[in-house]
């Protein structure tokens, strides 16, 4: 599966990630999270701590769930990335600049 965006250009963009899942808030610091599913191994770790957020599906893989109004705060997301041992959550702001995690 490849998710494409549409920038506010208008142009077609694609994520970095084959199989990912996407969500995007219109709040807060963080403004698009993304699951490399090519990369989650189902630890399950992201849906324990911002279950709102995450959740598994029938291959045991991590998925953004569909409703950002009903997202955990900024500060669970962090957690629920950094939480990954794989680190297969990636965080944006709100101008496409990584939060997490951030390359050494």
């Amino acid at each position: 599966m490849s998710i494409i965006n549409m920038s506010e250009s208008g142009m077609e963009k694609r994520d970095e990630f084959e199989n990912a899942s996407v969500g995007n808030k219109s709040t807060g610091e963080i403004r698009k999270i993304v699951v490399d599913r090519g990369a989650c191994i189902g630890a399950r770790s992201c849906v324990l701590v911002a279950e709102k957020a995450f959740q598994m599906d029938n291959e045991n893989l991590a998925y953004v769930t569909d409703d950002p109004a009903q997202y955990e705060d900024d500060e669970t997301l962090k957690l629920a990335a950094q939480s990954c041992p794989v680190l297969a959550i990636h965080l944006y702001n709100q101008d496409g600049k990584k939060i997490f995690p951030v390359a050494e």
